[in-house]
């Protein structure tokens, strides 16, 4: 496990970059939808890889500028939730849709969590920080964006999504919001956790 704490997102990038080369010899792949959804997989897993690893400060901008914390390297976010909060995501709500491509809403749901990211990232984080940019704005920016406005583009194009579709699709992004993000950082924080960020997940947020 703690080799896990400490690798997960590095693991999460080399997959990633396997998928990404699967789909290059595969381009048939997009024939339909499911090549999208391979690429909001890899997205995801680059994205936590911008927050968690290269430049990797986000957990350190969270604690100490979002929630003023008096122990910024372990609450309210730790190694430990961060993981699991964040492996979570990408391998259950991210992909889910992978496996199946036609439950429409599905897929839906994390294209919206890509389009909040943007918000999240680009305007709360950096309004509260204020910084021009945190880790995860450029995923959010040069991934999350382009990617779900295609996904959206080919199921519009191919006149496939229901109004139970959308509906559902977004009553699941909330869903997962609350669950994963909101819920899951109040269930996992610990005041006296024994795992701690590094130097380099804090930033120059380090008080240590």
């Amino acid at each position: 496990m703690e080799f896990l704490r400490k690798y997960w997102q590095d693991a999460g990038a080399i997959i990633g970059v396997g998928v990404c080369i699967v789909l290059f010899l595969n381009p048939a792949m997009f024939s339909d939808i499911s090549g999208i959804l391979w690429l909001s997989f890899v997205n995801i897993l680059f994205h936590q890889f911008e927050e968690y690893r290269w430049p990797g400060y986000f957990a350190g901008l969270f604690n100490n500028i979002l929630f003023k914390s008096e122990a910024p390297d372990h609450y309210p976010l730790n190694p430990n939730s961060a993981m699991i909060i964040n492996v979570a995501i990408a391998y259950v709500f991210y992909l889910l849709p992978v496996w199946f491509p036609h439950v429409i809403w599905l897929g839906l749901a994390p294209v919206l969590m890509g389009f909040f990211q943007v918000v999240w990232h680009g305007i709360v984080v950096n309004l509260k920080a204020k910084t021009v940019y945190n880790p995860g704005l450029c995923t959010a920016l040069l991934l999350h964006v382009p990617i779900g406005i295609w996904y959206i583009h080919e199921i519009v194009k191919r006149d496939i999504p229901t109004a139970i579709d959308w509906i559902a699709g977004t009553i699941y992004f909330v869903f997962a919001v609350y669950i994963f993000i909101i819920k899951g950082n109040i269930w996992l924080k610990k005041s006296d956790s024994p795992y701690a960020f590094s130097k380099q997940q804090l930033g120059i947020y380090d008080r240590r």
